[in-house]
């Protein structure tokens, strides 16, 4: 296991759902200097934060290890689209309700807009 390659990694799969590591921390339920230590090499991450992480973020344990280069594993059922609606639900998860119901709106706004739409299957 390299361990600079797994420190990139844990970052990598951090910021690819869209969290600074302070949000990100508390998304898991731990302590910022915690997560900072991981990420910098200070702390060598244990197996339940792994897969925690993988979990979160959508990507393998074997991929944070540099196990696979495939962080997904070719996972079919996890789509781009899937996960761009797991960060927004996550990041809705961290709104008190005034600012969830603002991100609904302005989420109607687009969906309602013809230039936004999904192009149509038939």
């Amino acid at each position: 296991m390299d361990g600079e390659k797994m420190r990139e990694r844990l970052v990598r799969a951090r910021e690819f759902i869209g969290y600074n590591r302070k949000a990100f921390a508390d998304a898991l339920g731990m302590s910022y200097r915690t997560v900072t230590n991981y990420e910098n090499g200070s702390r060598e991450p244990g197996h339940d934060y792994l897969i925690k992480v993988a979990d979160f973020c959508g990507c393998t344990t074997d991929w944070l290890l540099g196990l696979s280069d495939d962080p997904r594993n070719n996972a079919p059922h996890e789509s781009e689209e899937d996960l761009l609606k797991k960060r927004l639900l996550l990041a809705c998860d961290a709104l008190n309700s005034a600012a969830v119901e603002k991100v609904i709106t302005y989420a109607e706004d687009l969906a309602y807009n013809p230039y936004n739409r999904k192009p149509s299957n038939g």
